[in-house]
């Protein structure tokens, strides 16, 4: 129990409380005759100052002169403004201690015994322990096991004080001696209780309770005497229960001379602990404590029938931690006539002398430590039982149901209620482990009947459960509710559930190298909760590694990425691959020629080949960064935290440049998207309205569990300006025929597109919310009008369509291996600021040709050939506006797009330097010239001057200045 003094101490003799409570009164430390408000008034009447306590030592008080006018430390101050009385101390003492962070942790230089050693002697045989033990405890020792233990306590369950414990080893006698600061204990534990001259069997238990290495706290004495089974306290129950009917039966008797024999009468109650000082601080409230050696000792039917001989009614008191919640559930469904006491919630607000959540009885009686307040929590008990059984006024036996132990019973088995601020309706649930399934009222009446079913009970009780009106919809609105965490990531990890693990995946450490961490479902450490339709219905194993990615630092400070493909065991690993293999003509058709064969042949050899034969060195290059980028990509997605920083939409488009408003598709864009949906909720809008986003419930199946919005297929005409908001904000939903709600930012989904055309826009908006993807077109559909020699799907790939009803459970635990070696990778570089891109030079070429226009590039080429007159020449702009405008026969075009169309050519153009070079601009950016206008007259007019280079210097811009390194670089 943290101390006064303690308290004092830690803040500088309360000083730091009294100033966090009136922060006004900082001004009074320093300046003696200064005085500060408690309250409204005019004139400030309260003091501050430092005074020596006898007791305490120099500690702080306030005296409020408008008030009662006397001192008050900053205990006192606290409880008085907290509403403490003076039956709340202990509570008071402990909140202090949790809102300063004060402990009183054991401490290995401190808390130790006294050791020595000795030679052992002929008697003291290896293996052998033997002690001394002290007359009686001191109030200390006691302190340590209850706050109102007394000696009567330790001796009525036979504990003892200990002087000195030997251990003889390898002949040499380590002898420990208890210190103040490291009592040890021992209690004598009855096995069996001597009859006529069969000796008493026992074995002592050994106790350290300051041993800094928890699993060293207990040892029993001699070796092996300890039985297996063995229930703690009920060798003194059962002396209890005889002298007790002893008693009784020699009062009877006295009574009743009439010889009626006396029957036996059961004790009114024994308490079930969760160990040594609860159980002693049961003792000390006046009650028989039962405890088991640990948290996982199976209580057997037999043992509990022999604890009922004893008693009318058993309760148990686990802890309020994890595992004491299982144990104390379990107990309660096996024996439904045992009593749980739940200790209240509140009780973990406040923390041990670890630092720690408070959990069991002995913590609970530091903070209300009446015989009356025990009394109270034992009221509040109940069994999972949830019938009642007497006989009326008539004599007949009447069953009713018992409305709270029904819900406690439902509580006990996961069923509650859950409150959905978004909609009116109360929704039932079952929790199980961590799964949470939604339930309906003909569930939970089917639930009870079953048990009732399967524990063979009367069929009364049957027709109890099929008859009672407290199973209504209307009743079980009062099922107890309950607040889940459904939260599956952190800043620095992703939760994924499968049928037989949860697996956290992180960024990977010194205690975690391997990034990936295995839980068990409803593992004690496992806080998050799942819908159990978001449980990935497969079954996971960990399998090897299969890729590396390694960085260095590039010549000019540029972060670099190279991959090692390790195995291909993921078909989905292998798709990836090939939808990054930008030159696979190249690679697989060029060698070869008209071989049809032989080139059919390699790629049966080479079916996942990045870095091909032949391909040049900045081509493998190309595909590696391609392959990176959509595992990077991947494993942002399933990270569901949302980074305002790093807040994206991954834009999926092809590769391949096609002609003006072609449409490339069939490369494998959506099905990226339709595989992440197998890990994460996702929810899919068709992107070929280009009025989408004019539905003004458009967004009505999105919830805070949505963890991707796929806006799939997009018109090549779809604004993606309105969505922008809903990338990096929160997103309102206005669902038909229910109340319009806002998914805040950090439970809105991630939103992806997916497109055959090239997006419209290279602003930095979009920029900034954009993560490109490129699909090369090793998929693709062969058709009359292109030059592809066969059409290729993902099936050809793999002779099978991925899953489906035939793809194993092997293939699919290769797949997911990969997936969370994905999210791994991104977690790795979530704090690095790389935002990895896709090469991006057919893109920007694919943007820039369709800016122009199929119509302004033949004109373009022509007006501007190497062979004509108008390059390198000032031009007067509005001269070659108009030429254009009867070439393409418009008069609808602007100046504007006019100049955005010329200098998307310019940048295209293999023989074209640039536009308006700077050098030649004035410090507007424009280029003017005074031209005859008429024969006498000039006019200043804006000039074009496309600068031209030599063809055999050229060098190819859209792979040497238009590519995206891994850094943010824009495209111009």
């Amino acid at each position: 129990m943290i101390t006064v003094e303690q308290i004092l101490n830690a803040t500088n003799g309360g000083l730091d409380i009294i100033l966090s409570i009136y922060p006004q009164a900082r001004d009074c430390v320093h300046q003696k005759n200064k005085h500060f408000s408690i309250r409204n008034e005019r004139t400030p009447s309260a003091s501050l100052r430092q005074f020596n306590s006898k007791r305490y030592g120099a500690i702080w008080q306030v005296t409020d002169f408008g008030g009662e006018g006397r001192g008050e430390n900053a205990i006192d101050i606290f409880m008085r403004e907290n509403g403490y009385d003076r039956s709340r101390f202990n509570e008071a003492i402990l909140k202090l201690a949790a809102q300063f962070d004060i402990r009183d942790e054991l401490d290995r230089s401190v808390n130790r015994p006294e050791i020595r050693q000795r030679e052992a002697r002929a008697d003291e045989k290896d293996g052998t322990r033997s002690f001394e033990l002290n007359e009686k405890f001191t109030d200390a020792e006691l302190k340590v096991l209850g706050p109102k233990v007394t000696q009567a306590d330790i001796d009525a369950l036979h504990w003892h004080s200990v002087k000195w414990i030997t251990n003889v080893k390898d002949r040499k006698v380590t002898v420990k001696y208890s210190t103040e600061y490291y009592p040890i204990f021992m209690r004598e534990c009855v096995i069996k209780e001597a009859v006529g001259d069969q000796p008493e069997e026992k074995f002592y238990k050994v106790y350290e309770p300051y041993n800094c290495d928890k699993g060293f706290r207990f040892s029993y004495t001699p070796a092996g005497a300890k039985p297996r089974f063995y229930i703690n306290g009920l060798a003194e129950l059962k002396k209890a229960y005889r002298d007790f009917n002893a008693k009784e039966e020699k009062e009877w008797n006295a009574a009743h001379e009439d010889g009626k024999p006396y029957k036996e009468q059961k004790l009114p109650e024994a308490v079930i602990c969760s160990g040594e000082r609860d159980s002693l601080c049961c003792k000390s409230m006046g009650y028989f404590p039962l405890w088991f050696n640990s948290e996982t000792y199976q209580l057997s039917v037999d043992e509990y029938k022999e604890i009922m001989k004893y008693v009318e009614v058993l309760y148990n008191i686990p802890d309020i931690d994890e595992t004491g919640r299982r144990k104390g559930r379990e107990l309660a469904l096996r024996f439904i006539d045992i009593h749980t006491v739940w200790l209240p919630e509140k009780l973990q607000t406040y923390k041990d002398n670890r630092g720690k959540p408070r959990k069991d009885l002995r913590d609970w009686l530091e903070i209300h430590s009446e015989r009356k307040d025990f009394r109270n929590l034992l009221r509040m008990a109940m069994p999972a039982k949830f019938w009642v059984q007497y006989y009326t006024k008539e004599g007949k036996m009447k069953t009713e149901v018992d409305t709270a132990c029904l819900y406690n019973f439902l509580q006990l088995n996961g069923f509650y209620a859950l409150h959905d601020d978004n909609s009116a309706v109360t929704q039932f649930i079952r929790v199980e482990g961590n799964t949470v399934m939604r339930v309906n009222v003909k569930e939970i009446r089917e639930f009870i009947r079953r048990w009732v079913v399967d524990r063979f009970e009367d069929r009364n009780i049957l027709n109890l459960v099929l008859n009672t009106t407290k199973l209504s919809p209307a009743a079980l609105e009062s099922l107890q509710e309950i607040d889940l965490d459904f939260t599956n990531y952190t800043p620095d990890s992703q939760f994924f559930f499968f049928a037989n693990k949860t697996i956290e995946v992180c960024v990977p450490t010194v205690s975690c190298p391997d990034g990936l961490k295995e839980y068990d479902p409803g593992a004690d450490s496992l806080h998050n909760f799942v819908w159990e339709e978001s449980v990935i219905p497969h079954r996971y194993k960990a399998l090897p590694d299969m890729f590396r990615i390694t960085r260095k630092e590039g010549d000019n400070g540029q972060t670099l990425l190279d991959i090692d493909i390790l195995n291909v065991k993921s078909n989905f690993f292998g798709y990836l691959i090939n939808t990054s293999r930008l030159y696979w003509r190249e690679e697989t058709e060029l060698p070869f020629g008209d071989d049809r064969e032989a080139s059919a042949a390699y790629i049966k050899a080479h079916p996942f080949r990045i870095d091909g034969e032949g391909l040049q060195p900045y081509e493998i290059a190309e595909q590696k960064q391609n392959l990176i980028n959509k595992i990077f990509t991947f494993g942002y997605m399933l990270h569901r935290y949302k980074d305002y920083a790093r807040c994206w939409a991954p834009m999926a488009m092809d590769n391949k440049i096609g002609e003006e408003d072609e449409c490339n598709g069939r490369s494998g864009k959506s099905f990226f998207f339709k595989t992440l949906s197998f890990l994460v909720n996702t929810v899919k809008l068709s992107g070929r309205n280009p009025k989408l986003m004019d539905n003004p419930h458009v967004f009505e199946m999105v919830s805070q569990f949505t963890g991707i919005l796929l806006i799939d297929d997009c018109d090549k005409y779809l604004n993606l300006g309105p969505f922008y908001d809903n990338i990096t904000s929160d997103m309102t939903v206005n669902p038909k025929n229910n109340k319009i709600f806002t998914v805040k930012f950090e439970d809105a989904p991630k939103l992806a597109f997916t497109t055959n055309y090239v997006p419209q826009n290279f602003d930095p908006s979009t920029e900034a919310r954009s993560l490109y993807m490129v699909f090369s077109d090793w998929y693709h559909q062969k058709t009359e009008d292109n030059d592809y020699r066969e059409t290729r799907d993902i099936r050809a790939d793999f002779g099978k369509t991925l899953y489906d009803y035939e793809y194993s459970e092997d293939e699919w635990n290769a797949d997911i291996n990969f997936w969370l070696q994905c999210c791994r990778f991104y977690l790795s570089l979530k704090d690095s600021g790389l935002k990895l891109q896709p090469p991006m030079a057919n893109m920007v070429k694919r943007h820039l040709k369709a800016s122009m226009g199929a119509n302004f590039e033949d004109w373009a080429e022509g007006y501007f050939s190497p062979d004509g007159e108008h390059l390198d020449e000032f031009l007067p702009r509005d001269d070659v506006f108009n030429e254009y405008q009867r070439f393409a026969n418009v008069n609808r075009i602007t100046m504007q797009a006019f100049t955005k169309k010329l200098k998307s050519f310019c940048i295209l153009c293999p023989w074209i330097d640039c536009m308006n070079p700077p050098d030649l601009c004035n410090t507007g950016g424009r280029i003017q010239r005074s031209v005859m206008v008429a024969p006498d007259k000039r006019k200043t007019k804006d000039m074009i001057y496309i600068r031209s280079i030599p063809l055999d210097t050229k060098t190819d811009a859209t792979e040497q200045d238009l590519c995206f390194s891994t850094e943010d670089e824009k495209p111009f």
